[in-house]
């Protein structure tokens, strides 16, 4: 049985608000009326009116449909005077005080219904204020009932002179079918709602509090609050949902961490990684092997287990409005370490460390740079592979150290299982293109085969390859410049830098401009420094000592301010600069 409503009114948007709409949630409300509109907890409270009153054969019955309905079928007759049935149930007064009408989602039969209200104002033997809906056979609609629209009728006939519905006054809700058509009806009920800017503030059956405890997700609501993140808007989601259970799991400390606000930043990594940006059902979920997380990084599935991540599926298959929920035992806690962190603690990288450290590219694949990126990390034994002599050299020559470096991170994340479909992805410098194959069942970059595979980092993934990809030869860079010619004495190789420099910074526009106009301006920035600072460290044959000069100012007057807009705005402009001077320096002579 579910844990929830079928719907997103209720408990999921309340617990996701944060997410979904980037807003606070609201405090849990203190009580609940006693009606019972929402039928998660089947349908008691509710009642039939059959015309039998007045001798009729009409019929009318009440069952609890599937996920938590309420059904009402039976049979409509004419005869002895008849053709009315009708369900009801009694509510506190002042339920819908400050409300402006009712929002049913109803699947019905094809016929037309009535919303049947009864008022303390105006008690009737037979009738109520009425106003009818239509429904579509086999369809869920959502009727709206304004409480100005309802007309007093008894007996059938319009009442003169009737006051108008007060919603405070209102002590019963119903549905009757009396359309004079005889014969079989259905019509089934998920939920009835009051609208209006009240109706937020008023719990239901089936609200965030009664309904988080009755799911054991209290904990999970605190920390939505205290995280205040955002999701893709009008994006379906999976969510995985921590039980209370779950979370007691942690250390005291983590917790207290994770609600500080040194921590926020964590928290909103651990809450993304329990998102998917799909709506799967639990049949589709376990025929996967992986799923991709809103953290970026992968949850590993095993249908046999039914598990994710290691997380047992308590409840699946929960619907609401933005996609399925799936109750699971465990947090799922994501790798928190950046690319550098991870280079800089194992030491099957001992080596790439000290080239890394000697490059001064560290900072690049640090926490600060969200990326993603993909670093192809050569093993001890492949840098092993090199003569001494020519590691020494290259460890001393920090730019062609910088561009042997640059041939291993490509600007995106890229796991074993998409290589192949992908075929190949462009490298940091972006003049370079890395090729994927597959070679004697294993996969391969650029011949370099790889070793471990998917090793997830905060700002990407680390694929460990087993040697060292060279960066372009300067016979090649000599070729391609004796072919387009260099202005201004350069020489050819020098040229190649400066293209290379070029390119560096075109991907970079490239890619930022897009993050900083969805929002993420802090992305762009990084992004933007990443480029102007491997820019920078290519050298003065990259660019000339004037364009060096300007960007490293950029670098430094960016340093000084905290907003990221600001930020990627003084970088783009340097960029912009430094890309119109290199275009003149590699205009062909004449």
């Amino acid at each position: 049985m579910n844990l929830f409503p079928s719907t997103c009114s209720t408990l999921l948007p309340a617990l996701f608000c944060a997410l979904l709409a980037g807003a606070p949630c609201a405090a849990a409300p203190q009580s609940t009326p006693a009606s019972n509109l929402e039928f998660d907890s089947g349908t008691k409270g509710w009642q039939t009116v059959l015309d039998g009153v007045m001798g009729g054969l009409s019929t009318g019955r009440i069952a609890a449909g599937e996920g938590g309905t309420l059904r009402f079928s039976g049979e409509l007759s004419l005869e002895n005077n008849g053709g009315f049935s009708q369900i009801r149930t009694a509510v506190p007064q002042g339920t819908f005080a400050g409300t402006t009408g009712l929002l049913l989602r109803v699947k019905g039969d094809g016929r037309t219904y009535q919303c049947d209200i009864r008022s303390s104002r105006l008690r009737l033997m037979a009738g109520g204020y009425q106003r009818n809906f239509q429904t579509t056979a086999g369809e869920w609609t959502e009727v709206e009932i304004p409480f100005d629209e309802c007309v007093a009728n008894s007996f059938g006939q319009r009442m003169r002179n009737a006051p108008a519905l007060d919603p405070a006054s209102i002590e019963s809700v119903g549905i009757t079918l009396a359309d004079k058509k005889e014969g079989s009806f259905a019509i089934e009920v998920d939920w009835i709602r009051p609208m209006g800017q009240a109706a937020a503030e008023r719990p239901s059956a089936g609200s965030l509090a009664a309904v988080a405890a009755k799911a054991n997700l209290t904990t999970l609501l605190e920390l939505v609050k205290a995280a205040e993140i955002e999701l893709p808007k009008d994006a379906k989601l999976t969510i995985f949902a921590p039980t209370n259970e779950a979370f007691a799991k942690l250390p005291r400390e983590q917790v207290e961490f994770l609600t500080s606000a040194k921590g926020k930043s964590t928290l909103q990594t651990i809450l993304k990684h329990h998102v998917v940006a799909q709506s799967l059902e639990s049949s589709a979920l376990l025929d996967r092997r992986r799923l991709k997380a809103l953290s970026g990084q992968s949850l590993d599935v095993d249908p046999s287990a039914l598990t994710v991540d290691g997380a047992r599926l308590v409840a699946t298959d929960v619907a609401f409005d933005g996609g399925l929920v799936h109750v699971i035992d465990s947090v799922m806690v994501p790798e928190l370490r950046s690319i550098e962190d991870i280079v800089a603690k194992d030491d099957r990288f001992a080596t790439l460390r000290a080239a890394i450290g000697a490059a001064g590219l560290g900072p690049q694949l640090g926490a600060q740079n969200p990326g993603p990126w993909t670093l192809l990390a050569p093993s001890n034994e492949a840098f092993a592979a090199i003569p001494a002599d020519a590691l020494k050299a290259l460890l001393e020559d920090r730019p062609a150290l910088t561009a042997v470096l640059a041939a291993h991170v490509l600007p995106t994340a890229i796991r074993r299982d998409e290589m192949l479909s992908q075929s190949s992805a462009r490298t940091l410098m972006g003049d370079g293109v890395v090729k994927f194959a597959l070679d004697s069942g294993a996969i391969t970059v650029d011949g370099a085969r790889i070793e471990i595979a998917d090793i997830e980092a905060a700002n990407g993934i680390i694929h460990v390859i087993d040697r060292v990809l060279p960066a372009r030869s300067a016979a090649k860079s000599a070729a391609a410049e004796s072919s387009t010619g260099a202005s201004e004495g350069a020489t050819s190789a020098s040229a190649h830098r400066v293209r290379q420099a070029a390119a560096v910074l075109e991907l970079a526009i490239e890619r930022g401009v897009p993050r900083f106009n969805a929002g993420d301006a802090a992305s762009c920035a990084a992004l933007y420094e990443l480029a102007i600072t491997s820019v920078v460290l290519l050298g003065d044959d990259s660019v000339s000592s004037g364009v060096k000069v300007y960007l490293a100012e950029a670098l430094k007057t960016a340093s000084d301010h905290q907003d990221a807009a600001d930020r990627s705005w003084i970088y783009r402009r340097a960029m912009d600069r430094a890309l119109d001077r290199m275009a003149e320096l590699m205009k062909p002579t004449s």
